[in-house]
């Protein structure tokens, strides 16, 4: 039954948090158990589209259903969620040994778990905003429990611009009811086809704000920063990695399975693609120059790889809003991709605050001997992540690219390329920063983080290995995905993918890689062994140094670069947020003061106003 996807980690929730409070470390095993569960289960579940589940009852005399249904997008998300969650639960189970919340954080990870299975398994609107609330709810939880100063600002951010988002839907699911009398997805998109262009759009644009917000997006993004950078460690895996794809999967829905794009065709288009469709294509290009510039700004590492993480959102959402063959496939597969390498830097850099108790990247240094591990798993991640074979961010940048050229769309292909220009630079810096350069004194007895936190490192780093060689098994599923939007899939086989302008061959550039790195140890073998001399070990001008700090530059890594842009427009925008926030906080404790402690003809007045605005909001939809 699929309420098992759902209902059986939230049950487990309770027992995880009663016995983590008697015994420790039983609440990141039994969410580890409960996660690996889900994974065999739905292994089992691939190729039953067909599979629906419904669920009748009756609240204030109408007769509701609650559907669930299976179908390859479902799928592919609780497959990503099951794979996520397990991996993050195997690390944490050693990493939150000092955290005083860790009873209260796998309660709230396993509701969470259940609940994007509620989201991405729902079959009518009802069932997906009960369970997106959900989401939201633990999230928020979560998140607030990380960092002391600033963790629970950053998750009433997060909360609030969700909190809107979702507001906007449920006003547009409640408006397509009382018209159509059904939750169900299907009556809607045969609902919204018939409408007039403008009212479609409008209602489908509210219902794309939660997605577009949960996704990270330009002008929504402004949450992702404080949320990663102060949710508790072991979250930002699943924050960054997972839950920003939940809203790609809402885009999807409302993109395809509603007609979003069937509607806009008969709009203005732009070289063959609907104008909206390109305004989406093109946020999506903003967002990733966007995140690539604030990433490399930044001195914290968890802030800079979240902002990294806004610039790899900004490449799917260019796939998927081209509406081709080559733009979905591309979008898809850099979608399974970026979970991949993403989750892996951020359980690296967990691993990092485990052992040095710090994110600033400039009170660390020279770490890649003492957590060797770590840095591998860490090294092949930017690989896959700055687009280099044969890891796996190549080969999903290289269709993107292609449906990009394709289409002729010459500046949303340069907005590409400026992001894998930049992504070498910020991920550059934590690798100088942190693993490279001289080690600090206070840091000279830290060990590799223990095995069953290396053990999600070597899982990730054989699949970013594995993607990048063999695409064709992401390619799989893919190509049924596509079959369920109703766009042509892209020809392939298990080491290559057709793109515009020729195929690409992942197997000879993983042999060419092979026998170039096994040229190398050979020569490296073979060839007279340098002395190891200490960084300490030297004079500088005829001075002695021994200061540590002298040979390890990290603070302001960029700073020429960083001048270039200390006006940027998103630092303004940030600000914009903040200001539209305050004065919203003083109409609101106006209006507060006026209804509980004015008089009754204030309140009349109120109300007339609030009925006032829902009358034209009516009139205009």
């Amino acid at each position: 039954m699929l309420t098992n996807y759902i209902f059986i980690p939230i049950i487990a929730a309770f027992f995880a948090y009663l016995l983590n409070k008697k015994v420790k470390y039983t609440g990141g095993i039994i969410t580890s158990i409960i996660s690996a569960y889900l994974l065999y289960q739905l292994i089992g579940l691939y190729g039953k589209w067909s599979l629906i589940q419904t669920i009748n009852f009756s609240l204030m005399g109408n007769n509701l259903e609650f559907i669930l249904g299976n179908n390859p997008l479902s799928w592919l998300f609780a497959l990503m969620t099951a794979s996520a969650g397990l991996l993050i639960a195997l690390f944490s189970i050693k990493s939150q040994e000092k955290y005083d919340l860790s009873s209260a954080f796998n309660f709230n990870f396993l509701i969470l778990i259940g609940s994007i299975m509620g989201v991405v398994l729902a079959g009518d609107f009802l069932t997906l905003f009960i369970f997106w609330e959900l989401m939201t709810w633990t999230s928020f939880y979560i998140i607030s429990g990380g960092t002391k100063k600033m963790a629970k600002k950053s998750a009433y951010r997060y909360f609030i611009l969700s909190a809107v988002g979702a507001y906007t839907m449920l006003m547009a699911i409640i408006i397509i009811y009382n018209q159509t009398g059904s939750f169900a997805i299907g009556e809607a998109a045969q609902y919204l086809i018939n409408l007039p262009t403008g009212k479609s759009l409008l209602l489908m644009g509210m219902m794309s704000l939660p997605f577009l917000t949960k996704a990270g997006l330009f002008p929504v993004h402004i949450w992702v920063k404080g949320a990663h950078g102060n949710a508790p460690k072991e979250f930002s895996p699943f924050l960054s990695g997972l839950m920003l794809k939940v809203g790609v999967y809402g885009l999807l829905l409302v993109f395809y399975l509603l007609p979003f794009f069937k509607v806009m065709e008969n709009t203005i288009s732009y070289r063959g693609l609907p104008i909206l469709s390109y305004i989406f294509a093109l946020f999506g290009a903003i967002t990733t120059v966007t995140g690539t510039i604030l990433a490399i700004r930044q001195e914290d590492m968890k802030k800079l790889i979240a902002y990294s993480s806004i610039s790899q959102m900004g490449y799917i959402l260019m796939g998927i809003s081209l509406a081709t063959p080559l733009g979905i496939t591309g979008g898809l597969l850099h979608m399974m991709n970026h979970l991949i390498f993403k989750s892996a830097i951020f359980l690296t850099l967990a691993a990092v605050i485990y052992r040095t108790g710090t994110t600033k990247m400039y009170e660390m240094g020279g770490l890649i001997f003492k957590m060797p591990v770590t840095f591998a798993t860490y090294l092949t991640a930017i690989i896959a992540l700055a687009g280099i074979p044969p890891t796996n961010g190549f080969i999903s940048k290289w269709v993107i690219y292609q449906a990009l050229i394709e289409k002729g769309y010459l500046f949303l292909a340069l907005a590409a390329f400026f992001g894998s220009i930049g992504s070498f630079m910020y991920v550059f810096k934590p690798l100088s920063t942190v693993f490279l350069g001289q080690l600090k004194p206070q840091h000279e007895k830290i060990k590799e983080v223990p095995f069953i936190m290396q053990l999600p490192m070597y899982v990730l780093m054989g699949l970013m290995v594995l993607f990048g060689v063999l695409p064709g098994i992401q390619m799989n599923i893919i190509t049924k995905i596509s079959s369920q939007l109703g766009i042509e899939s892209v020809n392939y086989s298990l080491y290559t993918i057709e793109g515009a302008f020729g195929s690409w061959n992942s197997m000879i550039i993983f042999n060419v890689f092979t026998a170039g790195f096994i040229i190398s140890l050979i020569i490296f073998m073979l060839a007279k062994k340098s002395k190891l001399v200490g960084l300490l070990d030297t004079y500088t001008s005829g001075e002695y140094m021994n200061d540590a700090e002298a040979y390890h530059y990290a603070y302001q890594y960029y700073r020429p670069f960083d001048r270039l842009f200390d006006n940027f427009a998103a630092r303004s925008l940030t600000r914009a947020y903040e200001s539209l926030a305050n004065n919203l906080s003083k109409v609101g404790n106006a209006l507060r003061k006026g209804i509980i402690t004015g008089n009754g003809q204030t309140y009349a007045y109120y109300t007339v106003l609030f009925f006032v605005i829902l009358a034209i909001a009516g009139w205009i939809i």
